[in-house]
């Protein structure tokens, strides 16, 4: 069985959630990812939100003041745990219609991010996913 943690590679962008909308724009693009995750004042391994490069475009879209707080746009994070199998992680990103997990480990402490491209581009978790029992559309 594959686990999220045998799948994190690409780097975490976190920030403090004193960010501005700005500053996550420019970690996004500086690192070449899809979603920040920030953090406590007081603590930065502790996931407090996250926001995605679509919640840029839609501040950019309502000319949004760029240099206004990141949380103004932020949304909650869903998170998976570092142990979990990545079907639990494709599952979530499913029923929230979502690209990513925060990744955190057991504790709640923030480890990483997992992204559906780091999931549709090996073959073994694809393989693994189509020979679990589908679940349950509502």
């Amino acid at each position: 069985m594959i686990r999220v943690s045998d799948l994190l590679r690409r780097p975490l962008v976190s920030l403090p959630e004193t960010a501005s909308i700005r500053e996550v724009a420019t970690e996004l693009a500086k690192n070449r990812v899809g979603l920040a995750v920030l953090t406590a004042r007081d603590n930065p391994k502790k996931p407090v939100a996250v926001v995605s490069e679509r919640d840029i475009l839609r501040a950019v879209a309502q000319r949004l003041d760029l240099d206004g707080p990141a949380m103004s746009i932020a949304n909650s994070p869903i998170t998976v745990m570092d142990t979990d199998p990545v079907r639990v992680a494709a599952e979530k990103m499913r029923q929230h219609n979502i690209r990513h997990v925060v990744v955190v480990k057991k504790n709640g402490e923030l480890v990483g991010v997992l992204s559906i491209r780091d999931i549709c581009f090996e073959r073994a978790i694809l393989m693994e996913l189509a020979s679990t029992e589908a679940p349950a559309t509502p």
